[in-house]
């Protein structure tokens, strides 16, 4: 639906909270019991994440809290609106700071204990899921909006893909949608990070997930997702080229590449209202998103939200400032401006509202798509239509809405007589199955001008606004 902020595909789809309790959460495991000579005993999995007031965990912490600033450390003690969210990043950050992964040989029978990771300066990616946890709820984030989970990481590139087994952990935010934190994301790499490569996706696919309650199943079309636990434990492979640092780069948003010089804290908030667009389809309308060829019109709100933003970001209020920076990026990725101007040294020239598009530049071929959705007249007729405005595809998708005032005008008849949305849309740095106006390197070429375009109109706008 909108352009894609990292190379993380959009991970709505999946059911994090978790579909159906597993009632046998019980594993092998593989510690000598003190004293004796037994090498193996089961234990529950959700043993590694059952540290309601450990000690450790809340020394650890202490330290944290020791390195805080004083608006740092009211932030990590309230309980308002933010709040929550501001003590998952400052743990975020910390771990980073403080632990590192470590490459390991040891198998799922030989998981550290949350205690035991913090000693160890670290660990590998499901150890630090685990502590990663555990600090998250001793700093008073809600067991009930945390998961860790079991899955793998897909990485879709042109030429195929291909999976390896992962554990990370999820967040349900304080606008209620589900986060994913990635603790190789969140630790110092053991190696330099790997060049970011915009020609790939990458996608988590979760199979279980579980906190110190409860072990659930997610379901999903994997034929590993009907496994039980030790099963699917058993048969977990990895990827044997895999650098741990990949999450370092496939993280990276573009808000981060073009707020440099927002604070940080502010700087997440506008990311998280930037996931929670996406999220939230019920508040959808097309000229927040310059969809249905409202180019004008997106245009428009995008000046009306500017307004007094400086204002509204002192006072810390990021909405209209985020709904704008979106509204940019989607300008960029959901028309075809990039198909009538001329890169100059390599960039796309910024679009200019006040100085449209020639009209007669603007020509279509309208039969080179598939269909034109619930469009009554032919693409020739179609396309004669639209030529001379600049277009984008229409999303219109039943588990939507679709503004009244627009669903009843009669211009609708028309905007039904676009291409669709997926047809022309550069949303992602690779295309969707429907795709049908670039192929191959052109289209890995135009996500790359038009993923840059976003980043330094959207710095500019931040630039501009600071300095009014």
């Amino acid at each position: 639906m909108c352009m894609q902020p990292t190379r993380v595909r959009p991970a709505q789809k999946w059911g994090w909270a978790g579909h159906e309790i597993v009632h046998d959460p019980v594993i092998p495991a593989s510690r000598t019991v003190p004293g004796t000579k037994r090498a193996r005993y089961p234990i529950d999995v959700r043993a590694f994440l059952s540290i309601e007031g450990n000690a450790a965990v809340r020394a650890w912490l202490d330290r944290l809290r020791g390195d805080l600033t004083a608006a740092g450390l009211r932030r990590f003690s309230g309980r308002g609106p933010g709040d929550f969210d501001a003590r998952v990043d400052l743990v975020t950050a910390y771990t980073r700071r403080h632990l590192r992964y470590q490459r390991s040989s040891r198998h799922f029978d030989q998981w550290r204990f949350p205690e035991e990771t913090l000693a160890a300066g670290g660990g590998d990616c499901e150890d630090l899921a685990f502590v990663l946890t555990a600090l998250l709820e001793g700093a008073g984030v809600s067991v009930d909006c945390l998961r860790v989970v079991l899955g793998e990481v897909t990485e879709h590139r042109p030429g195929g893909i291909r999976s390896w087994d992962h554990a990370w952990v999820v967040y349900q935010n304080e606008k209620g949608s589900w986060e994913i934190l990635d603790p190789l994301g969140s630790v110092r790499p053991a190696a330099p990070p790997q060049r970011r490569r915009s020609a790939a996706d990458v996608e988590y696919v979760p199979h279980f997930v579980f906190n110190r309650h409860h072990l659930w199943r997610v379901r999903s079309p994997s034929p590993r997702a009907g496994d039980a636990l030790s099963s699917y434990l058993a048969d977990r492979t990895f990827w044997a080229g895999f650098n741990p640092s990949f999450a370092i780069g496939v993280h990276e948003h573009i808000l981060d590449l073009a707020l440099v010089t927002m604070p940080a804290d502010q700087l997440q908030e506008v990311k998280r209202w930037n996931s929670w667009v996406d999220v939230d389809v019920l508040a959808y309308d097309p000229r927040d998103h310059f969809d249905f060829a409202y180019v004008e019109a997106g245009w428009g709100r995008v000046e009306q939200r500017l307004d007094g933003v400086k204002a509204k970001l002192a006072a810390g209020d990021v909405r209209d400032f985020t709904l704008a920076a979106h509204a940019l990026a989607d300008f960029y990725a959901h028309t075809l401006y990039a198909d009538f101007v001329q890169p100059h040294n390599g960039s796309l020239p910024l679009y200019d509202p006040d100085s449209p598009l020639p009209s007669g530049s603007l020509v279509y071929d309208f039969t080179r798509y598939r269909e034109l959705p619930a469009c009554s007249h032919t693409a020739m007729q179609a396309q004669e239509h639209w030529n001379g405005t600049l277009i984008s595809g229409q999303w219109w998708r039943w588990y939507t809405t679709y503004p009244d005032e627009l669903e009843t005008a009669a211009e609708l008849e028309w905007r039904r007589c676009l291409p669709d949305h997926d047809a022309i849309a550069v949303d992602s740095a690779t295309p969707k199955s429907a795709h049908a106006h670039y192929a191959g390197a052109e289209y890995a070429r135009q996500f790359a001008l038009r993923q840059q375009a976003a980043v330094d109109h959207i710095r500019r706008l931040y630039e501009e606004a600071m300095s009014a």
